[in-house]
């Protein structure tokens, strides 16, 4: 597996490439994910020394007072930019398996790997939005069934990366003749592969394919007996990471104050609740159906994803509280990627290092 950083806690940049971020807001302060705002952000992260930048990749359009998920850039060729743009960071794309031909996939996953000269990794998901499939013109199997295709899919793109002479593959899913996939990886190592599935089939398919795990977080509490669950059915010490969302500003009060006006004052609470029957209608196994309703403000501030929110002293205490339940890292989104994101690499990265949980990044100075 490709390494990332020696960092005790890594840190990535989540869905950039969507319009609104992950924040189901009307503010005048939302995401507009311009290429060049894009391109912009990938040099300011690269800079900073973050690890990675992690995209959506989501098709249909949600209801509601905000262009949502469905208004983003197209994840394969957006990360192909994306590693034009910068030096180091590393740039993952996120592909539905059901909607993209691994043949296809495996080539331009190369493609990418080679304009980044190592730095690709690819986030392989089943989907779970049946809007997504439907304009696909796709059958959306079980929930179990879309894992069995996906490790079909992941089977043949992995022998496709290894294997320089044709091959056929007959499979319950493929029937396919003499395909072949050359240049190989850039370097010869495959680039990184991550799932982000929190059910019992997606963490099979993860200890089984994947190099890393993103996992939900509920709630901190009971956090290191979960990761330490997930290393033991991975049978090896994965690297685990979670997905989040920052709202931070100087004091804890202006920080409230601003999450009030995001979530409570200008929050799109239709769209969430579109995210919130859309995640719990189609079969999922990743959270009980109890949960649906404590987790629509979560919708509105972040697509659902755990929330860190406070002065940087809070966010980065959040951060070592995270770290030593086992957690490897965190992709995180900002309400405005741009205009937020200085605050994090200017008072919450230097108070992460004085915690032990990153060194600085070469070349970077703070502000703070």
């Amino acid at each position: 597996m490709r390494v990332m950083s020696d960092n005790t806690f890594q840190l990535g940049l989540f869905a950039p490439n969507v319009w609104g971020g992950l924040t189901k807001t009307t503010a005048e302060q939302r995401w507009q994910a311009t290429w060049d705002n894009n391109a912009a952000l990938g040099k300011m992260a690269d800079e900073a020394g973050l690890e990675f930048i992690l995209p959506l990749a989501q098709w249909s359009q949600l209801k509601g007072a905000s262009d949502t998920d469905g208004h983003t850039f197209e994840a394969l060729s957006w990360a192909a930019g994306m590693l034009a743009a910068t030096e180091r960071i590393t740039v993952f794309a996120t592909v539905h398996s059901p909607f993209v031909h691994p043949l296809f996939a495996a080539r331009q996953a190369v493609t990418c790997d080679h304009i980044g000269k190592g730095r690709f990794g690819l986030n392989i998901v089943s989907g779970s939005a049946g809007p997504d499939f439907a304009m696909f013109g796709t059958p959306m199997r079980d929930h179990d069934e879309r894992y069995a295709y996906t490790e079909e899919w992941t089977t043949l793109v992995k022998r496709l990366w290894r294997e320089p002479e044709p091959f056929d593959f007959h499979g319950s899913f493929f029937d396919l003749k003499g395909v072949f996939a050359l240049p190989g990886p850039y370097g010869g190592d495959r680039p990184t592969l991550i799932s982000a599935g929190s059910s019992p089939a997606g963490r099979r398919f993860a200890a089984r394919h994947a190099d890393c795990l993103f996992m939900i977080i509920i709630s901190p509490e009971g956090l290191a007996d979960q990761i330490t669950a997930v290393r033991a059915d991975a049978g090896r010490s994965m690297p685990v990471y979670a997905s989040g969302h920052v709202i931070c500003r100087k004091t804890r009060q202006e920080t409230e104050e601003y999450y009030h006006y995001i979530v409570e004052e200008k929050g799109d609470w239709e769209a969430a609740e579109e995210v919130r029957r859309s995640i719990f209608g189609t079969g999922q196994k990743s959270l009980p159906p109890e949960l649906a309703d404590r987790m629509l403000e979560r919708m509105v501030s972040g697509g659902g994803t755990f929330p860190v929110k406070g002065d940087p002293d809070d966010v980065a205490q959040t951060f070592k509280r995270l770290s030593d339940a086992g957690l490897t890292g965190m992709a995180v989104a900002l309400v405005n990627y741009l205009d937020d994101f200085p605050i994090l690499r200017d008072e919450v990265l230097p108070r992460m290092e004085r915690l032990g949980l990153r060194r600085p990044a070469i070349g970077a100075g703070h502000a703070g």
